[in-house]
């Protein structure tokens, strides 16, 4: 074996892979040279495809990356060189010898035991293809917000994805590979194979090898899509002339698969039934009696929950809705069929995980689409890295109702009219984007300069054609990565950037921006002080207004930094007031209200740096701390557009020269914690542990800035009293709230409105 046909991962990726008329065509883009180690490898080998996880580690980067890729067993020499290359050859650090070990499940773990040790030498763990499958679907199912979806083509948006459950067991598993095995799961350890059946995907494949003239399952599948079985099969409709009402049957029911056959004379056979007839007939068969059995299971058991995974679904639209149908007419609507994005990983992630005790598992893992596979050529949706986060998140303490949180206030999936608007301004907006990414690069020292190297040109060029073509998709099939939102769009332009090395671009403009406003706060707030109560608190809401006008990542405010129109007292003017949006008298009232206790502590989630952070939140904050409030700042942890990260805003507030927010600083009375948050919006279902923690004893919340209280929680409603506070820079989200463009809102909702 020698390294020129092997796999060279550091330099050029696939990107984005489809398949279109059974031929894959791929966009190559250039990626930095990644110094990467790998820390472990894990690989599921099943009779039709073997499935790799490896994970893998930056050298002085938190964190690491959970990557997948495929390979078909019946070249399983490749799936060998591809780990050999990723043990020896494509990466910085090798694994030492002594942690050479490669977990494996599935079939092939047995069957290619000898080849793996004999060509790889390292040492094969073999684990159990069923608690693999488990502990990969309770991970993936918590972790990734949009995993699990159904499927049904009645509706007008066949694929809708589902929230994670508050409570994961028990559930049922249904695995389709060659056979069926129906899995009872009652905790994270415990569960009982409580049926099965053998006939499976492999009674499907066998028989289209017998009837039809396609070499491969996708083949097979291809054909399925293009067959009609009211050919092949006997309908309810043929006995009866119609529906049997009578019993709940209609017309178009299958009353006898394969039924007209029979009674078709053997000469007239092989011309009368077409191959993509008897494959859609033989899918619907299989899958037909798998549905069955699967409900039948259920009921026996009380179980509400089946999700469907195995080598046999892939994604696959016909085989979805068939299973899907299946469940919902013999459960009378009331249960529906899950399906998983990674269901073809299940079994190599569970095996990964064999490699560390359950409290040394890596935590806290986010989607990366940057590059993305689906697991086969008919699938709807694709599967990116997942990447370790660098702190561990969790749920928001504060949410009234969790269950029913939405963290976005678009719902782009109801409308195609939305999607295209928010991907066609995202796609306009990039090339000035791409100039800014060049313009205040960061170089590998951290220092900024103006003049891009021809290094930066190619990433900035193929950060462009990423990001484009990831639109280009979405534009196609809105559901491919998800569920589409503007805060999944904006993350996803995020990752972008920092997949192509920029990861901060626009650090000097908010080193600049934070000195200038710095330099002008002492005057802010002596012209402030000298304001009688009453007034001091209107103006200090307009100032938070005027500091949130400054916002990069806005395409109309952009136009009005770059001309350098906008300042402070300008952005005051623009900023409307309507009476709608405005509870400054009602939080007026509150506050300085000398019969009330002042607030024990408030959580603000800030936004932009420069003039919002410092001529804005922190007066605020500076007036909360005068009434006894202990005030904690959230920011996020990871560089996103403008956006001060809490490593920047710790570092202004140890330079600050006012005495009162210097005092609460170096008391501890003002702190600053990370909110988990890489992007411009907040997810209130997954934030910082430190974050969480910190809102013990919080009675008053501060939620401020176009992404976090505008594009995001607009509707959220939380067990304490909250200030959502922020402008409008988008005017399609304008209109959508009956608002106009530079509008403001000043939100007030006391805990006891927002129980009622």
């Amino acid at each position: 074996m020698t390294s020129s046909n092997r796999n060279n991962l550091n330099f050029r990726d696939v990107a984005i892979s489809e398949d279109r008329g059974g031929k894959q065509e791929t966009k190559d883009i250039l990626f930095p040279h990644q110094m990467e180690d790998v820390a472990q490898i894990a690989v599921d080998i099943g009779g039709s495809l073997a499935k790799v996880v490896y994970f893998s580690r930056t050298p002085g980067k938190p964190g690491g990356r959970m990557n997948f890729v495929k390979f078909e067993t019946q070249h399983i020499d490749q799936c060998v060189d591809f780990i050999y290359n990723v043990l020896y050859d494509a990466y910085h650090g090798q694994i030492p010898l002594e942690k050479r070990v490669i977990k494996a499940t599935g079939g092939g773990a047995h069957k290619f035991y000898d080849l793996f040790r004999e060509k790889l030498g390292v040492e094969m763990e073999r684990e159990d293809e069923m608690e693999c499958l488990i502990s990969g679907l309770n991970f993936l199912v918590r972790q990734i917000s949009s995993e699990v979806f159904t499927y049904d083509e009645r509706r007008p948006e066949p694929l809708q994805y589902e929230s994670t459950p508050p409570e994961l067991f028990p559930y049922m598993l249904v695995n389709i590979g060659s056979g069926v095995s129906i899995l009872k799961v009652t905790s994270e350890s415990t569960y009982e194979r409580i049926s099965g059946s053998a006939l499976g995907g492999g009674t499907l494949w066998g028989l289209l090898s017998l009837l039809t003239d396609a070499t491969d399952y996708d083949e097979m599948l291809e054909l399925s899509k293009s067959g009609d079985n009211k050919n092949v099969d006997m309908l309810v409709g043929d006995i009866y002339g119609g529906d049997y009402p009578k019993i709940g049957l209609k017309g178009s029911a299958i009353a006898s698969s394969f039924g007209k056959v029979f009674k078709t004379p053997a000469a007239e056979r092989k011309d009368k039934f077409r191959q993509e007839d008897i494959s859609r007939s033989l899918l619907y068969l299989v899958s037909n009696n798998i549905g069955q059995i699967a409900y039948l299971n259920a009921q026996a058991h009380g179980i509400q929950r089946i999700y469907f995974s195995g080598f046999f679904i892939r994604g696959h639209p016909i085989t979805m809705n068939t299973l899907s149908y299946a469940i919902n007419f013999w459960s009378k609507g009331k249960i529906m069929a899950l399906f998983l994005r990674h269901e073809g990983y299940l079994g190599a992630m569970g095996a990964f995980f064999r490699h560390y005790p359950q409290r040394d598992r890596p935590k806290s893992f986010t989607e990366n689409f940057t590059r993305v596979e689906r697991i086969s050529g008919t699938a709807l949706s694709a599967v990116g890295t997942l990447d370790q986060f660098p702190i561990n998140l969790t749920q928001f303490p504060l949410l009234r109702n969790p269950a029913v949180y939405n963290p976005d206030t678009t719902d782009l999936s109801k409308s195609v009219t939305l999607q295209q608007y928010w991907i066609d301004l995202l796609d306009r907006n990039l090339a000035s984007l791409t100039s800014m990414a060049l313009q205040y690069r960061a170089d590998p020292d951290g220092e900024n300069e103006a003049i891009a190297s021809a290094d930066s040109a190619d990433r900035a060029s193929s950060f462009e054609s990423m990001y484009r073509e990831h639109l280009r998709r979405l534009r196609k099939e809105p559901t491919a990565y998800g569920v589409l939102s503007v805060r999944s769009l904006l993350d996803l332009r995020e990752q972008c950037l920092r997949e192509m090395g920029f990861t901060d671009i626009f650090s000097a403009v908010k080193q600049n921006e934070n000195e200038a406003a710095v330099a002008g706060l002492p005057a802010l707030l002596k012209r402030v002080d000298a304001l009688e109560e009453g007034q001091r608190f209107e103006t200090l809401i307009s100032n938070v207004l005027a500091g949130n006008m400054y916002d990069w990542g806005s395409t109309a405010v952009q136009e009005l930094l770059r001309q350098g129109v906008l300042d402070f007292e300008t952005a005051k003017e623009k900023v409307g007031r309507p009476s709608k949006f405005d509870g400054t008298p009602q939080l007026k009232a509150r506050l300085l209200d000398q019969s009330q206790a002042p607030y024990r502590k408030a959580l603000i989630f800030v936004d932009n740096s420069g003039a919002d952070i410092v001529l804005g939140i922190l007066p605020f904050a500076r007036f909360l701390l005068s009434k006894g409030t202990q005030v904690i700042l959230a920011a996020n942890t990871s560089p996103s557009v403008n956006d001060i990260t809490a490593e920047e805003l710790r570092l202004l507030l140890t330079n600050l020269s006012d005495p009162t927010l210097q005092s609460a600083w170096t008391e501890k009375r003002l702190g600053v914690v990370e909110t988990g948050m890489s992007g411009p919006c907040l997810n209130l279902r997954r934030v910082g542990e430190e974050l969480a923690a910190s809102c013990q004893g919080v009675d008053f919340l501060v939620i401020e800035g176009m992404g976090r209280a505008i594009h995001t929680n607009f509707f959220a409603q939380l067990k304490v009293d909250t200030l959502k506070i922020g402008v409008f820079k988008n005017p399609q989200v304008a209109m959508q709230l009956n608002a106009e463009m530079y509008d403001g809102i000043v939100i007030y909702e006391p805990a006891a409105s927002a129980a009622q």
